[in-house]
C-alpha cells in the first residue's frame, strides 16, 4: 500500500506518512529491549562505550522506498536501529562475540573483514526481536574513529547538498573521503591530494563557519535542558544548516513531537535519538553530522598541511612554500575571527541570562583548548631549523 502509494505519487500525503509513523512506532518496545540487553554487553567490554538507539527518519524511509520500489517495509532491516561506538579496536570482537551469543542473528554485513569500496569500516547484525520474532532490529558496532569518519560522509551531504550516502556519484568528495579512511597511512602525494580538493571546495573553511555557528547555538540548547531528566532528543539541522536540540522526558512524547516537527518542515533534517547515560562529549560523537560543531578532519587538516609544507621545505621547494602558507594563513586567520565571535557572543550570552556556572565554565574551557590548538599548528615543528623558518615564514 504505502510503495504503490509512493510510486505513484510525487509527495507523500498525511495518510500516508500517518500510516508509516504507526509502523515505525510499533517498533518501539522491540527497541528498548535490545537497547537494554547491548547496553549491558557493551558496558561490561568497556566502560566507555557509546550505546544509542534510533528509529530511521520518515525521510531516510521514503527515500530507501524510492530507491528500491520493489522492497517492501518488513523487508527494510534497519527501521529500527542500535549502535555501539567502542574506543579500540580490541573491544570490538569481543562485543560482536557477545552480541552473537545474546541473541538471533538472522544475517550479517561484515565491513571489517572486508572493507566497503568507498572506505566504511564496521560489522552490522541484523537480529531477531526478543519481543516479536517478525521484526529485525540492526545493531552496528564500530570504533569512534570509524564512526567520525561515517560521520564526515553526512557532512559532506549537508553542508554541500550531495548525496553520498545514497550511492550518487560525486568523484572529487568521493576520493577526499576514500584518503581519509587510510588517513595514518597517507603518503605527502596522497596528503596533497586531501589538501587540493579541500583547498577547490573551501571543505576546511566551510567546516569552520558551519561549525562555530553551530558551536554556540547548540551550547545555548544544551545549557537549557537537564539531559539526564530529558534523555530522549531530538536534533534538527535547517535548510541553513543550523542545528537545533530538544529533550524530552519520555519517548512517546518525543515521538510526537518529531512527526509533528517533520510534518511541519520537510525540508530540515530530523533525527530523534536515545543516548546511554547522556553529556555534551556523548552526544557530539554518537550525533555528529546533526550537531556539527567538531569533526577529527580540523585536526587531520593541521596534520597534513604541515606535513607538506615540511616536506617542501626539505625540498627547498618556494613557491610550493609560499603556496601553502598563504592557504594556511588565510584559514586560520578566518578561524580566529570566527572563535573570536564566539567568545563575544558567550560572554553576551553569559551575562544576559542565569546559566548552569558548570555548563558554562565547560563551554569557556572548550573555546580556550581550540584557541591553544590553533597556535600549536603555527608554532610546533619538529626540530630548531624547521620552527624557525615557520616562525619567518608567519611573522612570529
Amino acid at each position: 500500500m504505502i510503495r504503490r502509494e509512493l510510486r505513484e505519487s510525487e509527495n507523500s500525503s498525511e495518510d500516508l506518512l500517518d500510516k508509516l509513523q504507526i509502523y515505525r512506532t510499533s517498533f518501539k518496545d522491540d527497541l528498548s529491549e535490545v537497547f537494554e540487553k547491548i547496553t549491558d554487553i557493551a558496558k561490561s567490554v568497556r566502560k566507555d562505550s557509546i550505546i544509542s538507539f534510533r528509529i530511521k527518519r520518515i525521510e531516510s524511509i521514503l527515500s530507501k522506498i524510492k530507491r528500491q520500489p520493489t522492497m517492501a517495509l518488513g523487508n527494510m532491516g534497519d527501521i529500527a536501529g542500535c549502535r555501539i561506538l567502542v574506543y579500540r579496536s580490541s573491544s570490538l570482537q569481543k562485543v560482536i562475540e557477545q552480541l552473537h551469543q545474546s541473541f538471533n542473528v538472522q544475517d550479517v554485513n561484515d565491513y571489517l573483514k572486508e572493507v566497503k569500496e568507498d572506505g566504511y569500516r564496521g560489522y552490522h547484525l541484523y537480529i531477531e526481536s526478543p519481543i516479536n520474532k517478525d521484526k529485525l532490529i540492526e545493531i552496528q558496532v564500530r570504533t569512534v574513529e570509524s564512526h567520525k569518519w561515517a560521520s564526515m560522509v553526512e557532512i559532506i551531504d549537508m553542508i554541500y547538498g550531495t548525496k553520498i550516502k545514497e550511492g550518487q556519484e560525486h568523484p572529487d568528495f568521493q576520493k577526499f573521503l576514500l584518503l581519509l579512511s587510510d588517513k595514518s597511512n597517507l603518503n605527502i602525494s596522497r596528503k596533497e591530494e586531501v589538501i587540493g580538493i579541500d583547498n577547490k571546495y573551501s571543505i576546511h573553511s566551510k567546516l569552520n563557519e558551519v561549525f562555530i555557528k553551530n558551536h554556540v547555538k547548540i551550547r545555548k540548547d544544551w545549557l537549557t535542558i537537564s539531559p539526564y531528566q530529558n534523555p530522549y532528543f531530538i536534533i534538527e539541522v535547517d535548510v541553513n544548516k543550523t542545528s537545533n536540540i530538544s529533550s524530552y522526558s519520555n519517548y512517546e512524547t518525543a515521538e510526537k513531537v518529531y512527526f509533528e516537527k517533520f510534518k511541519e518542515n520537510n525540508e530540515s533534517n530530523f533525527v530523534l535519538t536515545h543516548i546511554e547515560k547522556p553529556n555534551f562529549k556523548r552526544l557530539c560523537v554518537a550525533y555528529a553530522s546533526y550537531v556539527l560543531i567538531k569533526h577529527d578532519y580540523m585536526n587531520d587538516w593541521s596534520i597534513f598541511t604541515s606535513d607538506i609544507i615540511e616536506y617542501f621545505i626539505e625540498k627547498e621547494d618556494y613557491d610550493k612554500i609560499r603556496f601553502y602558507r598563504n592557504y594556511i594563513q588565510d584559514n586560520l586567520n578566518l578561524q580566529i575571527d570566527l572563535l573570536g565571535s564566539e567568545f563575544k557572543e558567550m560572554e553576551d550570552y553569559r551575562s544576559q541570562n542565569s546559566l548552569d556556572y558548570s555548563g558554562y565554565e565547560e563551554w569557556f574551557g572548550e573555546l580556550k583548548d581550540r584557541l591553544s590548538e590553533i597556535k600549536k599548528i603555527a608554532t610546533e615543528r619538529q626540530n630548531d631549523r624547521k620552527r624557525n623558518f615557520w616562525s619567518k615564514m608567519f611573522g612570529e
